[in-house]
């Protein structure tokens, strides 16, 4: 396989990593841009309620006020007119690398969320368990979030939440079957593909509102639409999760005076 380069856009304090025109993820999974370069952790004495503290970089984490994640009920949001998210996932070999804080998931080139009028290239899939949003009360087993960039600097979210059943995703099983066992370990099936269309659940209306990153740096600006009907997979398949990266999720944060849409829904 050609080894491909890739290119850092600058997005505030943080960095996403966004491919150029020419450019793509290269074999080995190169350190996430928007990964803090101080060490933080979900508890303790570097857990969230501290990040701020540790260091300059991170004050967004305790000064901001648009933070993510929050909770989304669904009677207190405005009802928007319906505009579905216009998605144009290609498939992408599996390039996965454990970070022990969550697990990691690169994307080749040339996959599209087109949203209000912009196109945002998707860059990478994260999984946290729990779910870092709360919806109408509920927190769901894991949430997996599809991360896009644009040539702009901005930041689209799109959030599923995932939720343990009886019914198998083909996808997530062969993601949690593959993904590095230990913290640090990365992984590249070149010979596997995933297709992200096949990571979300049927109905599709969503919350959207302005946030944040959920880790250090909580650089705000980012623009998040979140699934409100969960992904099911089977309770196995979430153990194996659960297992590789438990405890990873941000606690929910002040929603303050933003405004939070209801989108699609019927």
């Amino acid at each position: 396989m050609v080894r491909r380069a890739i290119r850092h856009v600058s997005i505030g304090t943080a960095l996403i990593v966004i491919a150029g025109s020419a450019n793509g993820w290269e074999r080995e999974l190169p350190s996430s841009a928007s990964r803090a370069t101080t060490p933080w952790e979900y508890s303790g004495e570097r857990g969230p309620e501290r990040w701020g503290a540790l260091s300059s970089d991170y004050a967004a984490c305790s000064q901001g006020q648009e933070q993510s994640p929050i909770a989304l009920v669904s009677p207190r949001t405005l009802r928007a007119p319906c505009e579905p998210l216009r998605l144009r996932y290609r498939s992408s070999s599996l390039f996965m690398a454990n970070e022990g804080n969550a697990l990691r998931i690169g994307y080749d080139r040339g996959s599209f969320l087109v949203i209000s009028g912009l196109s945002y290239e998707l860059v990478e899939l994260r999984i946290h368990v729990p779910a870092e949003h709360q919806i109408d009360g509920e927190v769901a087993d894991a949430e997996l979030q599809l991360i896009h960039g644009n040539n702009r600097g901005d930041i689209a979210i799109l959030s599923v939440p995932i939720r343990g059943g009886r019914r198998p995703n083909a996808i997530f099983s062969r993601i949690v079957e593959l993904a590095p066992s230990d913290p640090g370990g990365q992984s590249y099936r070149g010979n596997v593909g995933i297709n992200a269309m096949f990571l979300l659940p049927g109905r599709k209306d969503y919350f959207s509102y302005r946030g944040s990153l959920t880790r250090p740096p909580c650089t705000e600006g980012v623009h998040w639409y979140v699934l409100r009907t969960p992904l099911e997979v089977t309770h196995q398949d979430m153990e194996r999760l659960k297992a590789l990266v438990g405890g990873s999720a941000r606690p929910v944060q002040a929603i303050g005076s933003r405004a939070v849409n209801l989108v699609c829904a019927p």
